[in-house]
């Protein structure tokens, strides 16, 4: 190559750089690209996001809606939000009397007195020592905002149901008592001292209404929160509990609380008091303005625990539990609330002696030996070998087949048939719970899908029964299409044949199996037990009735749902 071709054509250099130039002019164009698509997925992933984050917002709205309406549709409710609204007026009023104020309350003197009762325990040692006789000195020493917010209180307690949830109802009424009146006794602050017992009685106004409006919603939450093992009184229950609310109902159970209290124009101080709070650091002392909610919710807690310390032996040996609740809640609250530690077994022991004559007085009798309340005594038992029993039995049966033969006539849908046999079959036998498995067709299987009773809705999804084959009790019987009762399910020879999830989870003491057979083929099967041995006896008669129980709800699984 001459000389000038080698001046005249192009380095090896410049061709790099040439190609160089290039890649990099070709890079920049696909990183501009990428980062285009890098913001439009980003784009798209954040108003994906607020379009959920707006439809559970709308959807918590009309549960909020629904829940509010179902409590204002109560025909007892809105005559209390009168009643209560009515005393609030009074009592905000400074041209109001003691006349007025107590004609507004009851009529009823023994109603009055009960309220009199209430308001010497609450303001025992500081307004009077116990000696406030009538309602115009009551109103002279505590105010109207005070008196009328403690009728309120009776008036709700006036409308609690009758039978087992209404005695439930009123445990955790009286359980509000003893934190009010732990509270009041506690109150180290003369700011507070007046307001105390009343945010104390009505911090938890939430359990009463979701218990009294919600009844087996509030129980399936309850019973969620068992199966997780979370402690009562625990922090960690009360965030879950609330958590479940909220998917439940658009509000937490406290919450429910606070809006009913202020649709009753309820005092604003009172509506904060109601939110409860808990120290986070045990050996910081709280400000003023925390001092009354932590107060309110040291005590509703330690009224929990009280009464669920077990109560057995002497007097003394009843005491040790409670003294080691009171250990334990002094190590989290003493110093936060300025209490003193050493002082805090006696004055819990007073208050819960003014408490106990307390309930008494309002006609509410704690059995011994742990948290059971009740206005009366259960009416006694039959004997299961008894022919009172049988007789009682079968006319309970015969009822039920033929509410359940009246509902498949009208078409009632599956599901309201379902639960009303689950119910019928309950209480004729007095069992602790009932659930219906069905078949999974996916899997071959039975599988829990609806139950009621004690702990039936978390223990349902437990119950997996394979058919083919059946490995197991329960799939065997099935497979023989045998209606079977166990009376003992320690027995040995049954327990083996037990799967793992009912020896560990259900527990049922004695239980009874009847299979939903239809031409050979396993639907179902429906199951119900009762926590203690010997109190489940079936004679013939009452057999025969609950097959044909059992007919009715297969009427039911068979017929085509309406169109």
């Amino acid at each position: 190559m001459s000389e000038s071709e080698v001046k005249d054509s192009p380095s090896i250099a410049d061709a790099d750089a040439a190609q160089a130039g290039g890649v990099g002019t070709e890079s920049s164009a696909e990183g501009a690209a990428a980062s285009a698509e890098d913001t439009a997925a980003a784009e798209a992933a954040a108003a994906k996001r607020q379009a959920a984050e707006e439809q559970e917002e709308a959807l918590r709205r009309n549960r909020l809606l629904r829940l509010m309406q179902s409590i204002e549709g109560q025909t007892d409710f809105a005559s209390m939000k009168d009643a209560v609204q009515g005393i609030q007026k009074v009592a905000r009023s400074e041209r109001s009397h003691a006349r007025a104020l107590t004609g507004l309350i009851y009529d009823d003197p023994a109603m009055v007195s009960k309220l009199l009762r209430l308001i010497n325990a609450a303001f025992y040692r500081t307004a009077g020592g116990g000696e406030i006789t009538c309602m115009q000195r009551a109103v002279a020493l505590m105010g109207f905002q005070n008196v009328g917010m403690l009728a309120s209180s009776l008036m709700l307690f006036d409308r609690l149901p009758k039978g087992a949830d209404g005695d439930r109802l009123r445990l955790e009424f009286a359980r509000a008592q003893y934190a009010a009146l732990l509270a009041h006794d506690l109150c180290t602050s003369a700011k507070h001292i007046d307001s105390i017992y009343i945010t104390a009685l009505f911090q938890r106004l939430g359990d009463l209404l979701a218990g009294l409006h919600f009844q087996e919603d509030a129980q399936v939450i309850e019973d969620l929160l068992d199966a997780a093992e979370l402690v009562l009184g625990s922090a960690e229950r009360h965030e879950a509990r609330e958590k479940l609310a909220r998917q439940r109902w658009g509000l937490g159970i406290e919450e429910i609380g606070i809006k009913v209290a202020g649709m009753w124009g309820w005092p604003d101080s009172l509506l904060m008091g109601m939110q409860s709070l808990r120290p986070s650091d045990p050996e910081r002392v709280l400000s003023d303005n925390e001092y009354l909610r932590a107060l309110c919710t040291g005590t509703n807690c330690l009224a929990l625990e009280l009464m669920n310390a077990p109560e057995e032996g002497d007097a003394e040996e009843r005491a040790e539990p409670r003294k080691q609740v009171v250990q334990k809640f002094a190590a989290e609250w003493a110093v936060p609330l300025g209490l003193d530690p050493e002082a805090l077994p006696d004055l819990v022991e007073r208050a819960r002696t003014v408490w106990l004559d307390l309930v008494k007085a309002l006609g509410i009798t704690l059995t011994p030996g742990g948290p059971a309340a009740k206005t009366a005594q259960a009416a006694p038992k039959l004997d299961p070998n008894s022919a009172a029993y049988r007789k009682a039995l079968a006319e309970d049966l015969a009822d039920a087949v033929d509410q359940l033969s009246r509902m498949n006539k009208r078409g009632a849908p599956l599901a309201e048939v379902m639960d009303t046999s689950m119910r019928l079959m309950m209480k004729a036998l007095d069992m602790q719970r009932v659930i219906v498995c069905l078949l999974d067709p996916s899997t071959g299987s039975l599988t829990g899908r609806v139950g009621v009773g004690d702990k039936a809705v978390v223990l349902a999804p437990h119950f997996q029964i394979p058919l083919q084959p059946p490995s197991e009790l329960f799939g065997l019987l099935c497979a023989k299409n045998a209606d079977t009762l166990i009376v003992d399910s320690s027995d040995p020879v049954i327990n083996q044949r037990l799967p793992e999830w009912f020896t560990k989870r259900v527990r049922g003491a004695a239980f009874l199996v009847l299979p939903l057979v239809f031409e050979g083929k396993v639907l179902g099967m429906m199951y119900g037990d009762q926590s203690e041995v010997g109190r489940m006896v079936v004679n013939d008669r009452a057999l025969t009735l609950l097959k044909s129980l059992r007919n009715q709800l297969m009427v039911a699984l068979r017929t085509p749902p309406k169109a």
